[in-house]
């Protein structure tokens, strides 16, 4: 893992391992597609996916990211 989103991924590990799904035994996988999720994990999984995306698209590794 490209270490531009390792931060993130174990920032959201660890909000998921507060949930009361991963504390029933679930999987990170099953956790993660069950909508109940907090809003701070939400907002953690959102930026991790932005974070993957953007390593993907080759005009944003160029260009950088746009802040408005």
């Amino acid at each position: 893992m490209p270490s531009s989103c390792r931060e993130v991924a174990l920032s959201l590990s660890d909000c998921m391992s507060k949930t009361p799904c991963m504390q029933s035994g679930k999987s990170i996988k099953e956790c993660l597609k069950e909508n109940g999720e907090d809003g701070a994990c939400q907002v953690l999984r959102n930026a991790y996916f932005e974070c993957k995306r953007s390593q993907l698209d080759m005009r944003k590794r160029i260009r950088g990211t746009r802040v408005y």
